[in-house]
């Protein structure tokens, strides 16, 4: 039995196409669209449904997305799904009324699940013959790339100054990001993120915190067997229970100490609590349903920022293959690449390993990776850093020492605050920079906010080179 994320071959080497999403020049306002697919990406569930691989995904009505705009030319005529047909040969179809699925049968050979906006289709086969005739027809214009890397998020890092969990039991009367970074003064200015998404991939989030029950909290939980129609992706109330995701959505978007505590949250938990561990197909998960999310016809002209605290290492974990590795590597850069392609801004923590530890995804030139400084602009000595083909890792830094933030309740409903150090901290202050930037210029694209951040930095010019990126990120 295994699991494979099939990717098309060519939206791993390309971006997608343009399309209706607002590529013409003096256009500003980029509309999400089935325009970012690749056309071949529609084979592989065709393909799956014929060899008889059920449907895991869950039944509904999708959001409304745009079609990609028709050629002038004569249109080519799909092939059968056991065909193998060249590339581009098959139009992308949007069921907008929702899969259906498929009743379940003796002889099941496998589930697949189908994620048109990032282009790419998770399958899990149970059949041998299933597979190997899946991979002859279709292996010329996909990767199968095998669902076995784990990522991680980066390690718990010890403050050394308040001692154990839970010491916090109540929030600070003000916030306290200083002067220097500019939120309060984007806060005195109605600058508070209104009218931005910002989602988080994290462990999940608490709901009904007090830093973040007064707010409609989209949320998804994504399972650990996200391609079993048995274990299916729910949308429920928001729930934690490990407390990281929680503190990440606290410093970002935390009603009494985020740095953008009006912006409208979509979090995905895809972490778990007790190995701080995932997989390929859970984060492609949780990204294609921030899409879909993102998507929705009120939201497709909307700003939007990603948060991800979490990552493969440089090299190749014990027992893992170097090509099995680097193509999972390959294809959470195009995941990444899918986001900006959306117009929406991936900001991703660094690492906690020290200098000489830059990992995944950070050295994607697609994200924009967040190293850590204490309250007094020193960098971590956790703070990873490093030059991974020709890029160097940081681009920037976040404050992400001893910063307090929500973390749980108690059974009593009793919440809790509490200081915690990482680069996972780091990367939400970033995040919600970036959303009040989105806030104030919501005509910006994600690489023009990008570059805003990079050029309006505080400079750090006594840290060693190569440790701190351009600079503090800030609002200016």
């Amino acid at each position: 039995m295994k699991s494979y994320l099939l990717v098309p071959k060519e939206s791993i080497e390309t971006h997608a196409h343009p399309g209706v999403r607002g590529t013409e020049q003096g256009e500003r306002v980029l509309q999400r669209s089935t325009a970012l697919q690749f056309m071949i990406s529609g084979r592989a569930p065709d393909m799956l449904r014929s060899l008889g691989l059920r449907s895991a995904t869950l039944p509904g009505r999708l959001p409304e997305v745009s079609a990609p705009p028709t050629s002038s030319k004569k249109k080519k005529t799909a092939k059968p799904a056991r065909g193998r047909g060249g590339k581009n040969e098959v139009q992308v179809a949007v069921n907008n009324d929702g899969p259906v699925m498929e009743p379940a049968t003796a002889s099941e050979v496998g589930t697949y699940r189908h994620m048109p906006l990032i282009g790419a289709t998770m399958a899990h086969f149970t059949s041998e013959q299933a597979e190997r005739v899946a991979k002859e027809e279709l292996g010329r214009d996909f990767e199968f790339i095998p669902d076995t890397v784990q990522l991680t998020f980066p390690g718990p890092v010890s403050a050394g100054q308040l001692g154990p969990r839970n010491q916090g039991l109540s929030s600070l009367i003000n916030r306290e990001w200083p002067e220097e970074c500019g939120v309060n003064s984007a806060h005195a200015q109605g600058i508070k993120g209104a009218g931005v998404m910002l989602g988080i991939l994290d462990t999940g989030v608490d709901a009904d915190h007090p830093e973040h029950q007064n707010r409609l909290i989209q949320f998804r939980y994504v399972s650990l067997f996200p391609n079993s129609p048995h274990n299916p992706a729910r949308d429920v109330r928001g729930f934690d229970p490990d407390g990281h995701g929680t503190h990440v959505a606290g410093i970002a978007a935390g009603q009494f100490h985020g740095v953008a505590p009006e912006v409208d949250l979509y979090v995905a938990s895809v972490i778990e609590s007790e190995s701080i561990r995932t997989s390929l197909g859970r984060v492609a998960a949780g990204m294609e349903w921030l899409l879909h999310q993102f998507s929705r016809p009120e939201n497709a002209t909307r700003p939007a920022v990603v948060n991800m605290s979490l990552g493969f290492p440089v090299q190749p974990p014990q027992g893992v293959s170097d090509m099995e590795y680097r193509l999972n590597i390959r294809a959470l850069q195009t995941l990444l690449r899918r986001l900006v392609d959306s117009n929406v801004l991936p900001i991703v923590a660094a690492g906690n390993g020290g200098a000489g530890t830059a990992g995944y995804p950070a050295a994607f030139p697609e994200a924009l990776a967040v190293g850590a400084v204490d309250f007094s602009r020193r960098v971590a000595s956790f703070s990873a850093s490093g030059v991974v083909n020709q890029r160097s890792v940081p681009d920037v830094m976040g404050y992400g020492v001893n910063v307090y933030s929500s973390t749980e309740r108690r059974c009593n409903n009793q919440a809790f605050y509490e200081r915690m150090s990482g680069t996972s901290m780091a990367a939400p202050y970033v995040a919600g920079l970036a959303a009040l930037y989105r806030c104030r210029s919501p005509d910006l694209t994600a690489l023009e906010v990008r570059d805003l951040i990079l050029d309006n930095v505080l400079k750090l010019p006594k840290t060693p080179t190569g440790r701190a990126g351009r600079g503090l990120a800030v609002y200016k």
